[in-house]
This record gives C-alpha cells, structure tokens and sequence, in this order.
C-alpha cells in the first residue's frame, strides 16, 4: 500500500493532462500511486492516461461504466484508492515537486487534513473580472490564516458559521486528507455541485482542525471553457449555486449528526447563533423566489421550481415549506408570515 493515492478525476481532460501527470510524478516524496478515474470521456484523455501507466507502474488507471458526474467521480476515486493518505490532483492543474513531502510533514504532527496555499494559471481570454474574483479569495484566504495556521475544530466551526459557504481552504488540488476522514465523516455530498469541496472541508474541519501551509505548493487552472460555461448558465444554475446550495449546507448544520460539534460551538456564542432558524428562513426565501419567477407576468420561469423540486425529493424537511405567497409585490407581509412559520417550526 503506497503512503499517498494521489487522484486524478478526469472527463474530456486530455488538453492539459500530460503537464498535470507530469507534475504529480515530479514529487520529490517518493512513495505514492497516481490513481488517474476516467468518466467516460470522448477526447484522448484514456489513451494519454494508459500511456503513463505503461510506463510507470506507479500509474493506475480506471474507466466507468457509466458517467458518474462530477462528484460522483470524486467518490469514485476515494472508493479506488489505496493510500493511507488521499491528495487530489484536478486534471487542470498542477503541484509543485515538494508538494507531498511537505504538506505530510505537517500531516504528521497529528492532523487529518492539511491545505496549502495555490496560486493560478490564468489562459487567456481571461476577464479581468474573474482574475479579480480569484486572486481576492487568495488574499481573503492569506489573511484568515495570518494569525495561526493550526485551527481547532471549534475555530473552523466558528468560522464556519459567520462565513457561510465560504471556501476556507481552497479547491481539493489544494489538499490533503487522511483516509479515515471518508469512514469517519462519509464521501462529498453529490446533491452539491459546486460547493462539495467547501461543505466537505467544514465537515471534516469542524471535528477534526486542520492545519494550512502558506507556500504556494499547487496551482489552479482558470481557462477558457470553464468561463464560457459560466456565461452560458442558466437562471435556474444561478439560483441553485446561490440559493439552494447553500441551503442544503444549512441544513446538514442544523439537522445531521456529523456537525453535532458545531451546533455545540453555535449555541456557545455570545449571542448564540440558531442554525435551526437560519435553515427554516432560507428555505422559506428560497422557495419564494421560485414561485416568484414561475408567476413572473413578463417571463415567467418554471425551471426554478423544478430544482426546488428535486433538492425536496432528498431533503423531505424541505417539502414542509409552505406554497403560498401568490403576489411577489408583498415582500414586508410575506416576511412577518415567514418569521411566524419558522418559530413555529423550531417549537415542534
């Protein structure tokens, strides 16, 4: 069994795949497989990753069945591996050569998942907007660790719960789990498509700390088809990324065993911060914004709802959410009626 399953999650990745293979077997720590998960890709991407693993037996490659998904993949990967610990590589980007040996140098010390700092590579036709977008959250990142780089796990939940969905550690390029978080804490949660990462650290983070690394020891590629994908979405992936994503994490804060830490650290602020109620008027607000755009009299949207109504066929407390609220115009009534509800949902 190598030390390290460094994972390599790929679909239609054989544009940058070399230049990331490459940097992953560079690693100056030498006890490691590179496991490479293909999800039914169409380009090169299976005949690049067969290639290496011809000639390097450290390379293992796997191809699906079926197309999993994004996280589904990321699962996938975690079910194959075979490290003690478990570091992912996105076919995007690259690491450093030292990345492995120092970030489980301070794994060592007792922690179960440690992040370093990254920086980017930004392709061109890059906005200047969305270099801002990324290079601020290196900063906001750079800052939250200035004053230590060990955090408790009461510190991560605290965090946590003044900066809701807000990615404290950065993208899983950037770091480096112990395999026992996934029997202890479960996989990423596939009902979040973009912010697994972000909800799976706080997840594990708010039991276990974490540590962070303020080298740059990994670089994330921002390119062309990932902008182009954004421009392209939709109202109904806007409302699910900014709405409902959020929400559900909410909603494991409050209601599921694992952050039973973390409801502890909430109820032990001054003054305590009721994750309960923060559920109930997200999800009356996101609902309401659903009904909303499905009565909108100029250009009335259905495609909301339907993603309420699938988040609601996982999370049945989200089907108790009431329907009403006709008229979009009555924000200060509906308001008083969404606080009524929700007291009235935490007294039962």
């Amino acid at each position: 069994m190598p030390a390290v399953s460094i994972c390599i999650p790929t679909f239609n990745g054989a544009k940058y795949l070399r230049e990331c293979v490459d940097s992953v077997l560079a690693q100056t720590h030498p006890d490691f497989e590179v496991l490479i998960v293909d999800d039914c890709s169409s380009d090169d991407s299976v005949a690049i990753a067969e290639d290496y693993a011809r000639r390097d037996s450290r390379v293992r490659v796997s191809v699906n069945d079926r197309n999993l998904g994004l996280v589904g993949n990321w699962n996938q990967s975690v079910f194959l591996s075979r490290g003690e610990w478990i570091k992912f590589v996105f076919q995007d980007d690259v690491i450093r050569p030292e990345c492995l040996r120092q970030m489980l140098a301070v794994a060592a010390t007792g922690v179960p998942m440690v992040s370093c700092a990254r920086d980017f590579i930004f392709e061109p036709g890059t906005s200047e907007d969305t270099r801002h977008f990324y290079l601020d959250h290196q900063a906001q990142i750079r800052a939250t660790y200035r004053d230590s780089e060990r955090w408790s796990a009461s510190r991560v939940a605290e965090t946590a719960l003044r900066r809701i969905a807000e990615n404290l550690l950065g993208e899983p390029t950037a770091v480096l789990l112990h395999r026992s978080v996934f029997e202890r804490f479960g996989l990423f949660n596939p009902q979040l498509h973009s912010r697994c990462d972000l909800e799976y650290w706080i997840r594990v983070g708010s039991n276990t700390g974490t540590a962070h690394i303020s080298d740059v020891l990994a670089t994330f590629r921002v390119h062309a088809e990932a902008m182009s994908a954004h421009l392209k979405e939709t109202a109904a992936r806007r409302y699910r990324l900014e709405n409902l994503e959020p929400l559900l994490m909410v909603h494991d804060y409050a209601f599921h065993p694992v952050y039973a830490e973390l409801r502890s650290v909430a109820a032990s602020q001054r003054p305590p911060i009721d994750v309960s109620r923060e559920f109930w008027e997200r999800a009356l607000s996101a609902r309401w914004w659903a009904k909303v755009a499905e009565h909108n009299r100029s250009h009335p949207d259905s495609s909301l709802l339907e993603e309420w109504k699938k988040v609601a066929s996982e999370y049945p407390r989200l089907a108790r959410v009431p329907l009403g609220m006709r008229a979009a115009g009555k924000w200060r009534a509906v308001c008083h009626l969404m606080r009524r509800w929700v007291v009235g949902q935490k007294a039962r």
